[in-house]
């Protein structure tokens, strides 16, 4: 084999290893093109469900944040609702009050409802060593219909009782134009077994009492019945 033969078949040799090389390089190229473009779209994917979770997830929590404002809007404005309501019924109990504050200068009636509240509360403490704290301005009438009450209560029940009234401690005076302090419009506080137990028969007690039973009744004349109550008494 002369060298012009020898160098043809090297030059083909060599074009052989070089097309080899360059359809590698081209496998590699398109194989790596590939894997760019798959990984490209696992990344987008992977990012556009994140983006979507965080979308639904900021939107739920604006839902909720919404539902919470309304709510609280909704509170604010039944609370206020409520408010003017107990303070139409606080006007109520107030003029109730305004009344109250004048049995006591009705002397006649006075005497008659003082002398009912000392006897009730002596039927219900059913002692037998009573006292009675009234205002000061009530002292004389307590004393004078004092025995009468205990005359009522033996009577009734058949024992004894020894009540007494206290001209150390008083109640609140009765209410006047210009005064602010805390007022009592009449009745008594009797106590027994040295304070341990009491009964609050004031008229001011009794009105609260009449207050707390009455207050749905009142509710409803003023504003009509509620529709969610569902019992009534």
């Amino acid at each position: 084999m002369d060298d012009t033969q020898v160098g043809a078949q090297l030059e083909q040799m060599k074009n052989f290893i070089l097309q080899e090389a360059q359809d590698k390089a081209a496998e590699i190229k398109t194989k790596a093109a590939q894997e760019f473009t798959s990984e490209k779209g696992r990344i987008f994917q992977n990012e556009k469900f994140k983006i979507i979770k965080d979308f639904e997830k900021k939107q739920k929590l604006i839902e909720v944040q919404k539902k919470i404002n309304l709510s609280n809007e909704y509170n604010k404005s039944r609370l206020s609702v409520l408010k003017v309501r107990d303070e139409c019924v606080r006007e109520v109990i107030s003029e109730a009050q305004k009344k109250l504050a004048v049995i006591s200068e009705d002397k006649e009636r006075y005497t008659t409802i003082l002398k009912g509240l000392i006897t009730q509360g002596l039927f219900k403490l059913n002692e037998a060593k009573v006292q009675v704290v009234c205002r000061k301005e009530d002292v004389q009438l307590a004393e004078k219909i004092l025995k009468e009450c205990v005359s009522t209560y033996t009577s009734k029940t058949g024992k004894t009782v020894d009540v007494s009234i206290d001209k150390e401690r008083f109640l609140p005076q009765g209410p006047k134009p210009d005064y602010k302090g805390p007022v009592c419009c009449g009745g008594v506080i009797l106590s027994t077994l040295e304070g341990r137990i009491i009964c609050k028969n004031t008229l001011d007690a009794r009105l609260e009492i009449c207050f707390d039973q009455l207050t749905p009744i009142i509710r409803t004349k003023l504003y009509g019945p509620t529709a969610s109550r569902k019992f009534f008494d």
